[in-house]
């Protein structure tokens, strides 16, 4: 199972630059149809609800990836790689939303879709990490009506 945080010092070291920014809350979005769905924003507020900016401010994070080598010898031709670099902290959060809808397995994607957020409380303590899902199923209500004799019967009044 892929972690959501890749070590438990980079969670701490995130939710703590969030509190440094003065956040209070992270709400990410996400929304899905037909065969497709994308993490749709992230947002950080502070203590009176207004969106903080966070346009270029990043953070040293480490992504777990799979590489694919044609060449290796053998049935291992696929490796496993971690990469840390200067990461965008809203893409951080885009990426977290992302990785705990994966470990969840729900098709919030596909057919009628989904929507749902990652919910940050970072007042509490320890602050609150809560995805909510949302899966549309569409519902039909059938009915039947017969008008086989519909029209004897008027022909008889």
């Amino acid at each position: 199972m892929t972690t959501i945080f890749p070590s438990i010092e980079q969670k701490k070291l995130l939710l703590n630059m969030l509190k440094v920014l003065g956040g209070h809350t992270v709400h990410v979005s996400f929304s899905g149809g037909g065969d497709s769905g994308s993490i749709d924003d992230a947002v950080l507020r502070d203590r009176h609800g207004k969106e903080i900016n966070c346009e270029g401010i990043t953070i040293d994070w480490t992504t777990e990836f799979s590489e694919y080598n044609p060449l290796e010898q053998g049935s291992e031709k696929w490796t496993e790689r971690e990469e840390t670099k200067k990461t965008p902290v809203l893409e951080v959060l885009k990426n977290i939303t992302d990785q705990m809808l994966e470990q969840q397995g729900l098709d919030w994607y596909n057919n009628d879709g989904g929507q749902g957020s990652l919910e940050i409380d970072l007042t509490a303590s320890p602050p609150t990490i809560v995805l909510n899902v949302g899966i549309n199923h569409m519902h039909t209500e059938d009915h039947e009506f017969d008008y086989t004799d519909f029209d004897d019967e008027e022909e008889g009044k």
